[in-house]
């Protein structure tokens, strides 16, 4: 069976692919799950061990023999290079590093100064970030990817818009890589996208035919789609669920329509249902809200439902026009969804014959720093996919 991600012409990359998805195996079960003759294999792994990308071993001792010697095991190199993934937020900017095995590293968090969001004074300090990033470590950096909120043309990274940001064509992926000291392809990409993405292929979403997920994390709320694998994109404008209405002539949004679903059930939207006031950094207090509603306050208890209703009108017009498998919630909307389960699940079955009919099975993501792990994700598909190649026209 092919790997979906890798080159099917290339198969140095089918492997590293497999790997890298999978973990590791034994020479027999990656010959065995490709489909490609045991002599492709050898040199693909050759030429891979060669680059320092994959790593060859004994079999642990112990290990069934059948008919012949253990099959050695394969994994990436625990040394091999990395990607910098850089989640960009309305209010703060993270920046990880992450490797093939999916490890995360040097994990640093900047809070954003109001005065600091134009593109001409936020783009150098992300071309900052990456370099200190970089220089954190001694393994080769092969790519960067920007994960953000917006309407992105990821074809070459042209943030359209970034109503929370306040941005508007922006060439992003041009700007950034021009001040890069580092000299890799620099991708940015949907956060919401790369994060479901990551849950689908790693997280709560795995075995899933299709998957539907909704993230939150302080301000709006970003969706994505799966279906046999597939991203919806749309170009990069699909599924923008935190602007679907949920309150026809209600509050208005900052992407100028009212009643948007992120203005009723995002963190923003508990703080006022709650009566308590919206800051930057709110993260403990809405934490609080939780704990006195757990602890019997009223108050509280009510602002939670009130939220998690507007959640359940937005889950039902989502999951009858896409019919998910799965739905994922992660972020805020996970925390929201333990607190009201019953009243979720209850309220999006009685109302959404198509959930009903599916089983639609809803869970809680399952990663940390998922929306990292998708911008790696994005940041190695070159080297993935052409492993040789990339990194024979690749500087160092």
């Amino acid at each position: 069976m092919g790997v979906p991600g890798g080159d099917g012409g290339s198969a140095a990359g089918r492997v590293l692919t497999l790997l890298h998805r999978r973990g590791p195996l034994t020479r027999a079960a990656v010959t065995a799950e490709l489909g490609l003759a045991a002599s492709a294999v050898g040199t693909a792994l050759g030429d891979l061990t060669a680059l320092d990308l994959v790593r060859i071993s004994e079999p642990p001792r112990g290990s069934p023999t059948g008919r012949g010697r253990p099959s050695p095991v394969v994994e990436v190199h625990p040394d091999g290079p990395v990607a910098v993934a850089v989640q960009l937020s309305a209010d703060r900017v993270t920046v990880g590093l992450v490797g093939l095995d999916r490890r995360i590293g040097h994990v640093r968090e900047h809070v954003l100064d109001a005065s600091a969001m134009e593109p001409a004074t936020l783009i150098p300090a992300l071309a900052d970030a990456v370099a200190n990033a970089v220089r954190r470590t001694e393994r080769r950096c092969v790519g960067i990817c920007v994960a953000m909120p917006g309407f992105i043309r990821e074809s070459d990274g042209f943030v359209r818009s970034a109503v929370h940001l306040g941005w508007n064509q922006v060439p992003l992926a041009q700007e950034l890589s021009g001040m890069s000291p580092i000299g890799v392809p620099v991708a940015v990409g949907r956060s919401a996208t790369l994060a479901v993405l990551a849950e689908f292929r790693y997280g709560a979403g795995r075995g899933a035919a299709s998957m539907l997920a909704l993230s939150s994390e302080r301000v709006g709320i970003g969706g994505g789609f799966i279906d046999a694998g597939v991203p919806l994109t749309g170009g990069g404008h699909a599924m923008e669920a935190g602007h679907i209405i949920v309150e026809p002539g209600g509050l208005r949004c900052p992407c100028g329509a009212r009643g948007c679903l992120e203005m009723y059930a995002d963190p923003r939207a508990l703080l006022r249902a709650a009566g308590r006031r919206h800051h930057p950094g709110h993260e403990d207090t809405v934490a609080k809200i939780f704990d006195d509603a757990a602890a019997g306050d009223r108050a509280a208890q009510e602002a939670i439902r009130l939220t998690a209703g507007h959640l359940v009108t937005g889950l039902i017009s989502l999951v009858n026009t896409l019919a998910p498998e799965r739905v994922v919630l992660m972020g805020f909307l996970a925390d929201l969804y333990r607190a009201t389960k019953d009243l979720v699940r209850d309220g999006l079955m009685a109302s959404s014959a198509v959930a009903r009919v599916g089983q639609i099975d809803i869970v809680t993501g399952d990663l940390h720093h998922a929306t990292l792990v998708g911008a790696a994700e994005r940041a190695f598909a070159p080297l993935l996919s052409q492993p040789r190649t990339f990194l024979r026209t690749d500087p160092p």
